[in-house]
């Protein structure tokens, strides 16, 4: 019987929302992908998990849903919410049946999840509020706080093009240093200031704006290895002309994907850049349910990339399965926490049109530290290693996860302090 629903917010390179089931049955733990209020949106569903048996997955996700079609029907924040909560009840019942979560859905095509780094915009750590606002995290000990004056309509992450110079000397080391730690397909942001850009909010990319992009690229794929394959993401920042001529401009370079150019909610104008650039295009990421990512495939999705702390591992494991239908592979994209990861990581085991999961940690000094009790590292030569244990295969070290917390968050249970 569950005995209460609990969260806490780490204050990574995102928010890194953490749910915490506790039953008689023992402890699950699940993970979110960020959203504005979203420890309150968990608490308040609280009521309709208490007493509840842990093991009714199903009924139990039903009953959340139908309590938020009016507000959240499509995605959103109860979404989000929602991905959390079910992580975590699958962690439990695989722990009090003694078995990893890969098991409960038949078994694995392979142990060894391949990952890609994602190196965003060549720099270190970079940390991003749920507005998006660049921030320094607390516990660096510098000044911090969020600076949502900065946000920027056009560059994810709100880089200020005034204050931003350009060094493709940053890119290239950033690559090496990612594949000597084993990562194979490394993935680099191309919305970044540009000199030659005359509008903040236009979403057309002038020729020498292209050629810029251009110049990143070639200085990443002469530094490193044919070996290690390359992809760039756009964070939806471009029109469908733009995306078209930028998949074309980088057709030498033999890119793996190219993520996201057009605004998630204009699925012809995806379809336009699919269907025309020689580029091949990843997307999905803000897309929650397998009846959107249906439309998308109907339209030539080529790689789908959907987000398990988004869609929850039940609706992930249909997206994929209907992917394999049409002969698309999956890339999920994932920003989490090792908690997170392992979810998408068994979810990548069970399915056979897996490509590759996304780690976007690299740069966090204790994304490590966060998995207690378990032998060895979560990641080896860029790949999740599932060991067989229980459920996600992690006890979340809450010791580490505490010295690290939003301070304005309540810890599992405790008051905000």
């Amino acid at each position: 019987m569950i005995k209460d629903v609990q969260t806490a917010v780490i204050e990574s390179n995102y928010d890194w929302t953490l749910v915490k089931i506790v039953a008689d049955e023992g402890v699950g733990y699940g993970e979110c992908f960020f959203a504005l209020g979203l420890p309150e949106v968990i608490r308040r569903l609280n009521p309709l998990l208490v007493g509840q048996d842990p093991a009714d997955i199903t009924r139990l996700l039903r009953n959340l849903k139908t309590a938020g079609l009016l507000t959240s029907p499509h995605g959103g924040v109860l979404q989000h919410a929602l991905a959390g909560i079910e992580t975590a009840l699958w962690d439990l019942l695989g722990k009090s049946l003694g078995a990893p979560l890969y098991r409960l859905w038949g078994g694995t095509y392979r142990k060894e999840i391949r990952l890609y780094a994602d190196c965003h915009g060549g720099e270190g750590l970079a940390s991003l509020s749920s507005i998006l606002a660049p921030r320094t995290p607390w516990w660096l000990g510098q000044e911090a706080g969020d600076s949502p004056h900065e946000v920027h309509p056009k560059y994810h992450g709100g880089r200020a093009a005034d204050a931003f110079e350009l060094d493709l000397s940053l890119y290239a080391r950033r690559a090496r240093e990612a594949a000597e730690q084993g990562y194979t397909i490394l993935k680099f942001d191309l919305d970044i200031p540009n000199p030659h850009s005359r509008d903040d909010y236009n979403r057309t990319l002038e020729p020498q704006e292209i050629d810029l992009l251009v110049e990143v690229v070639r200085a990443v794929r002469e530094d490193i290895s044919e070996e290690v394959g390359l992809a760039v993401d756009c964070h939806w920042s471009l029109s469908a002309s733009s995306g078209i001529a930028l998949g074309r401009a980088l057709e030498p370079f033999k890119l793996l994907w190219i993520e996201d150019p057009v605004p998630p909610e204009s699925d012809e104008a995806l379809a336009r850049v699919i269907n025309e650039s020689p580029t091949p295009v990843a997307s999905g990421e803000n897309h929650y349910s397998a009846v959107q990512f249906n439309r998308l495939l109907q339209l030539g999705m080529q790689i789908a990339a959907p987000d398990l702390q988004k869609t929850g591992f039940a609706e992930g494991r249909r997206i994929a399965e209907l992917a394999e239908l049409f002969t698309v592979p999956l890339a999920p994209h994932n920003i989490s926490s090792p908690v997170g990861t392992l979810a998408a990581a068994h979810l990548a085991a069970t399915i056979p049109n897996f490509l590759v999961l996304e780690h976007h940690g690299i740069d966090v000094p204790f994304w490590e530290d966060l998995a207690a009790d378990r032998e060895g590292p979560v990641i080896e030569k860029g790949h999740v290693v599932l060991n067989g244990a229980p459920g996600l295969g992690i006890t979340l070290d809450e010791e580490v996860a505490y010295r690290y917390r939003k301070r304005d968050e309540a810890f599992f249970g405790d008051t905000k302090q």
